[in-house]
């Protein structure tokens, strides 16, 4: 009992504070040295960090946008307990307060560990996507526009969180090559195009696979029904060599339960001939499902 309880809350919130210690590490160590910008709720921090320098504390040169961080997504913890689920508020409040106590903790170095910026974008862009992917693979997130494409997404099946981020980050490096200069958006930019790539490495909750399988398992299907709450289409076929009679199944999952599957074709009919296909476009009744 105690084994389950450490399995299922413990590790997985350890795994979400490892990932915002790398998102924190990245953005201070890699990105900040640089005076570049980060992308979503960070970068807005970064904007309002840097609006209230010009106008109001213009003495202040502490980097505080992990406080502001922090403040902005407390009105989005009010929209996940409304929504989601305590249990993903619970530990997304975890997450959050210890990224933005991260970004604070964490010193900035003096001059960029990597002198070159291109290089020194492409490799914090993996840490902090790396970070991010962890965090949401654990079932928790980092907040921001995070909380806000998980909401989308799980109440409007044509929503796109990539739309979002576009728009944000549109916003974010649009004031960055004003205030600056357009370097300093180009390489920004950088910064979040490796990020996101290696995020996606990471989670795959939003990747659909379709799988065809062809067995001589009668009841293949019943288990992909009971065991992963997938709905699954077969046909009757003859084996083009054996001419024996043999089934095939075909289904759509998500990218994270494609382990669970393999698992359930292994133990029914080892010999079956599987094909997955990624990157789907799904039209009609396709539940997204997020580990929270």
């Amino acid at each position: 009992m105690k084994t389950d309880l450490f399995s299922k809350s413990l590790i997985p919130i350890a795994k979400a504070l490892l990932g915002v210690f790398f998102y924190a590490f990245a953005y201070r160590v890699f990105l900040l040295p640089f005076h570049l910008y980060n992308g979503g709720f960070t970068g807005i921090a970064q904007i309002l960090q840097s609006l209230s320098r010009k106008f109001f504390f213009s003495e202040l040169h502490t980097d505080i946008s992990g406080i502001i961080l922090w403040c902005l997504n407390l009105p989005l913890f009010f929209l996940v307990y409304k929504t989601i689920s305590k249990n993903f508020l619970l530990k997304t409040i975890i997450t959050v307060f210890f990224q933005s106590f991260f970004m604070i903790l964490i010193p900035i170095p003096q001059s960029p560990l990597i002198t070159d910026c291109l290089t020194s974008c492409l490799i914090g862009g993996a840490i902090s996507g790396l970070g991010a992917g962890l965090a949401l693979s654990s079932g928790s997130c980092g907040g921001g526009s995070d909380i806000i494409g998980l909401y989308c997404a799980m109440r409007y099946p044509r929503f796109s969180v990539g739309k979002l981020n576009l728009l944000l980050n549109f916003v974010i490096y649009l004031y960055s090559a004003m205030e600056y200069e357009f370097t300093t958006a180009i390489y920004s930019f950088i910064f979040s195009a490796s990020a996101s790539f290696f995020m996606d490495r990471i989670h795959h909750q939003n990747i659909k696979t379709n799988v065809m399988i062809i067995s001589e398992c009668p009841s293949l299907g019943t288990d992909i029904l009971q065991v992963l709450h997938r709905g699954y289409t077969y046909w009757y076929g003859f084996g083009g060599y054996t001419k024996k009679q043999i089934y095939i199944y075909l289904t759509v999952i998500s990218k994270s339960e494609t382990g669970k599957l393999k698992r359930i074709i292994s133990e029914k009919d080892p010999h079956a001939f599987v094909t997955f296909s990624e990157h789907l476009e799904v039209l009609g009744n396709f539940e997204k499902r997020f580990d929270i």
